[in-house]
């Protein structure tokens, strides 16, 4: 399994402070059965917005651990996106789309405004992945509907099936799983305390979907959809 969303480089962004820290966050990640994490610390955040060469320095120091490349989640600040030159886009398609991983600036972003940001991305030469869009609060034929106009991915938080049976942000995910929305699972880790929710969320997955196979917890899907 390929872990495509943490923050758990130190002293980068809300992740952890001290490389301790880190390092016990990827010791039970493995025991988890993951075999590769690749960090997305935040960029243009209203906080954090890291230097590549500053990112690729946490990295070296964690000594050759299953961390050994990252990308960014960006902030959807689509002008600063497109002025880069350094995109650290996790693959780039066949017919030249870079794939990023984007957020939004808040959980009551409109459905218009997603609409217009994959558009103008698609435009740009890019196909988002948008991360843990349960946050987002729309409905699944939304999302559905995005993805028959453009191009574009899916994430959810595994931790996110940790929560109570009645959540309703575990019900939707649980809907996106079943209705083929999701692309990929992350576990958008920040600290070690919840080690415990990535856990908990993939032995619900495990109990529930197990047929729905490992590319859920792979990059394999940035290939094969596009």
């Amino acid at each position: 399994m390929i872990d495509l969303h943490s923050h758990l480089l130190p002293g980068l962004d809300d992740g952890p402070e001290e490389v301790s820290e880190t390092l016990e966050i990827i010791k039970e990640m493995s025991s988890f059965g993951y075999i590769e994490i690749i960090p997305t610390p935040h960029k243009f955040h209203t906080l954090f917005n890291p230097d590549p060469n500053i990112v690729m320095g946490r990295i070296s120091a964690l000594n050759k651990t299953m961390v050994r490349r990252f990308s960014f989640e960006y902030m959807c600040n689509i002008p600063r996106i497109k002025e880069l030159t350094d995109h650290r886009e996790f693959s780039r398609t066949s017919d030249g789309y870079k794939v990023i991983m984007v957020e939004f600036h808040s959980p009551l972003v409109s459905k218009k405004e997603i609409d217009s940001s994959v558009f103008s991305l698609n435009a740009g030469g890019f196909i988002p992945l948008l991360a843990h869009i349960e946050r987002y609060l729309k409905d699944d034929e939304f999302w559905l509907e995005l993805r028959k106009k453009y191009k574009v991915f899916f994430q959810s938080s595994v931790r996110t099936l940790a929560k109570a049976s009645f959540h309703p942000k575990k019900k939707q995910v649980i809907r996106f799983l079943e209705k083929g929305i999701i692309d990929n699972l992350g576990t958008d880790l920040h600290r070690a305390t919840q080690l415990e929710q990535v856990e908990k969320g993939l032995t619900f997955f495990r109990n529930n979907f197990s047929g729905l196979g490992k590319d859920l917890f792979s990059d394999k899907f940035l290939f094969e959809n596009s």
